[in-house]
Parts: C-alpha cells; structure tokens; sequence
C-alpha cells in the first residue's frame, strides 16, 4: 500500500508538471511560434543530456550508500558535474552555434536536480520532490511570461534554475556535515576508484538513455526543420505524459523501496508482479487514450500547426505502450542486476535512434519513414526487454529473502 500511495504522490506531481510544460510549450508558440518550440525543445535536450554526462550517473550511487559514505558521495557528484560541465558546453556551443554560459548554467542546473532527486528518494521525502518537480515548470512558464524577447527567456530560464537547484540542495543535504577533507582530491579521487565499475557501466547506460530520449529532437532539426522538430515536440510533451508521469513516478517508487532492499539483502517477488501489472494496465489505457483522444483535443480550438502533429502522434503509439508498461521495470536490472546488460540494452536504443534519424534520412529524406521505423524497432526491443526483466525476477525471488 505505501509503494501504491508514493507512486500515486508522485504521478499527481507529475500531471501538474507535464500541465504546466504543455502551457509553457503552448505559451511559447503563441507569443512567438511553433518553429521557436523546436528550438527550445533542441535547447532542453541539450541540457538534460549533459546534466548526465556531468553526473555519469555518480549520483545514483545515492540511495544506495551507507551513512557514512554520503557525504563524500554528494561532494563528489557536484565536483564532477562543475568540471565536466566546462567541456561539454564548450563543445555544445560549437556545435549549436549557442552561447557557452548559458549552456553550462543550464547543464549544470539539471545536474544537481538529479542529485537532489536522489538525496529525496533515499530518505522518501517525496513531498519535496513533488514541489521540487513542479518549481522547474513553473521557472520555464515564469521565464516566458515575465520576458518580452526569445534570447532574454533562455537567459531568465538558466539563471532561475541554478538559484531554484541551489536552495533544493541545501534543503535536501546538510551542508554543515562537509569537512575539507571531503574536498580533497585524493578522497575524491578514491571514490571515483572504488565506484568504478558503477560509474563506467551505468554511468554510460543512463548517459546512452538519455541521449536516446532526446536524440530524435536533435536530429530531426538537423534533418528536417525546427518546425517539423516542433511537432515532434508537442507529440512527445503530450502524447508521452503518461510515461513521464506514470512510468517516471512508479521508477522513482521502485528505485527508493528496492535500493533499501537492496542495503537489507531482500527481494520482494510479489511486489514485483504487482509492478509489471499495473504498468501494463496503464500502458494499454494511455495507449488507447491518446489514439482516441488527441485528435479531439487538437481540434478543440488549437492552430493548424498542432493540428499537423496528429500523425505523428499515430506513428508513435507503438513506441508510447511499451515505454510505458516495459521500461520502469528496468529499474530491477539497475539495482540488482547486471550492469552490462544495462549498458547493452541502452547501446541497443542508440543504435534504433541513428539507424531511424541519421541513416533512413540520408537515404531517404521521409520524415514519416523515419518515426514509424524508430517506434516500429523500439516496440520489438522492448518484448526482449519485457522477457528478460522476468527472468532477473524469477531469478531473484530463488536467491534472496522475500519480504
């Protein structure tokens, strides 16, 4: 029942979230145009893909770590994130013709919202995490209403979302325990050294899943237009909500309840069925909801740019039910499981994302041709998953200690 009621927190969280970011998506199309969504849509995907690459998922080790080990764990993954921050942006900027500070506050602020999510998770504050969540969307939609030019929007956006992860930190770790010692490079350095093996390994596989997730923004601007990356922009802020939603607030449930069972040596198998059922009824529901709905909602008073985005929404669905219902149980693998198979699983993805936007496109320039083949893939990739994820299970209720 607690693992139904955090998840249930969370997801209310969420649809507040996912309503405020479809009004900032609308709002920013309205003041300016569909295109410009396009635009700040390659911009968010930037910078949500490089507060991985900054954390490498260092911060993940979070949940999981003894008392005495945290404080070094949090100094180390905001050490990290303000390094490799520096690089990445730089090579950003060139790339996207951007400007470099603004990329690395922006990196950098989604950095230490992933470490603050995870210090929340490992004391089950999810009521911080709620208003932690919704603060982002309402920086975005505050940005835009409270500026009267693009460039300046981008600017208010980064510069309020590293002041909003400063207080979530302080308000979520207890600065008074750090010492000098913990800043040391030889600690620091030791750290990376004992932790390895999870950094390099997970640390790749989260990198590769977020890059995996915003990838086809990225490419389908370079490809097509910032207008076409727009549809596929709406599409993904409203069409996948519910895996944001749902999929997001039952992965963070999970992660919290079993990386605790995880410190105790325990595996709950029953629990685990009661997961894998409930995603794949919501799944089959969101599914059905978004192909019967989002055509009615489009036509309720919406432009006929929005109005164009309906057959992506169409091309999507076989990508939608199983981000859905398959992939919040990887979270098993994560914490229990192998972490090359993580890493693989991942690669897989990456592989689907180049051969549907870069390959297909360079062949034949079909925007259609290109998103049916990336969901048609991801689909069949997701049944292996689905089996596999069983496996690791069945595997686990054998070998340790159900609650």
């Amino acid at each position: 029942m607690s693992l139904l009621k955090n998840t249930s927190t969370i997801a209310g969280a969420s649809v507040i979230s996912q309503l405020i970011g479809a009004f900032s998506v609308w709002l920013i199309s309205h003041k300016y145009n569909l295109a410009e969504v396009g635009l700040y849509a390659l911009n968010y995907s930037i910078a949500v893909i490089g507060a991985q690459i900054c954390t490498f998922a260092s911060q993940l080790l979070i949940p999981k770590q003894p008392e005495e080990d945290l404080a070094q764990n949090v100094i180390f993954c905001l050490l990290q994130s303000v390094i490799m921050a520096i690089p990445y942006a730089l090579l950003t900027a060139w790339l996207f013709h951007q400007n470099v500070l603004f990329l690395y506050l922006l990196s950098l602020s989604n950095a230490w919202i992933l470490i603050s999510e995870n210090l929340l998770l490992r004391v089950g504050d999810f009521y911080f995490l709620i208003l932690q969540r919704i603060s982002v969307s309402i920086v975005v939609v505050l940005s835009i209403i409270l500026t009267d030019h693009i460039h300046i929007f981008y600017w208010s956006w980064a510069c309020g979302m590293i002041l909003l992860t400063i207080g979530c930190i302080a308000h979520s770790f207890d600065l008074r325990v750090v010492t000098l010692q913990h800043l040391s490079p030889i600690k620091n350095i030791a750290f990376f050294r004992k932790h390895f093996h999870h950094i390099s390994r997970v640390g790749s596989a989260e990198t590769l899943a977020m890059a995996n997730n915003n990838l086809p923004i990225i490419l389908i601007n370079f490809w097509f237009s910032a207008l076409t990356a727009g549809y596929f922009s709406v599409v993904s802020r409203f069409c996948l909500a519910p895996v944001t939603i749902v999929g997001n607030a039952v992965r963070n449930t999970i992660f919290s309840k079993w990386s605790a069972d995880f410190r105790n040596n325990t595996f709950n198998y029953q629990e685990y069925t009661q997961v894998r059922l409930l995603l794949i009824a919501a799944g089959v529901i969101c599914t059905l909801g978004i192909f019967i709905f989002y055509p009615i909602v489009m036509g309720l008073g919406f432009s006929k740019d929005w109005i164009n985005s309906i057959d992506t929404s169409r091309y999507m669905l076989p990508y939608l039910f199983p981000a859905l219902a398959v992939s919040p149980l990887t979270v098993i693998e994560l914490i229990f499981g192998s972490q090359r198979y993580f890493l693989r699983i991942q690669m897989e993805q990456l592989v689907i994302v180049l051969l549907a936007f870069v390959i297909v496109p360079w062949l034949y320039n079909d925007y259609t041709t290109s998103v049916i083949i990336f969901s048609t893939l991801t689909f069949i990739r997701y049944v292996f998953i689905y089996i596999s994820m069983n496996k690791r299970a069945m595997f686990l209720r054998n070998k340790l200690v159900s609650l």
